[in-house]
């Protein structure tokens, strides 16, 4: 299984997890009066399940990445290129500093 199919479902789980995670039986587990490091566990555990669907969303994102056009145009700075058709560099040479 590949696609399109495969990041919708991911999609979904990665929903379904945070849904999970921030309801408030889960919440309620980490709203006792520990600290750590002089900081609540639940600021933790929020911070820590936010920043994981964070980083889930962007490997779904990333995981179906197309590679770079090739061909005719290709790279962008060439002649006739996409940076040439959108008023780039003239004579169609890369900028360089």
């Amino acid at each position: 299984m590949t696609g399109p199919k495969r990041i919708a479902e991911r999609s979904v789980a990665t929903f379904l997890f945070a849904g999970a995670a921030f309801s408030p039986p889960f919440l309620s587990i980490f709203g006792a009066d520990v600290f750590v490091f002089g900081l609540p566990l639940l600021y933790l555990y929020l911070f820590a399940v936010w920043g994981l669907v964070i980083a889930l969303v962007a490997w779904i994102a990333g995981s179906d990445a197309a590679p770079p056009p090739q061909g005719k145009g290709w790279p962008p700075h060439a002649k006739g290129g996409p940076a040439h058709a959108m008023g780039g560099p003239p004579g169609g040479r890369a900028w360089r500093a």
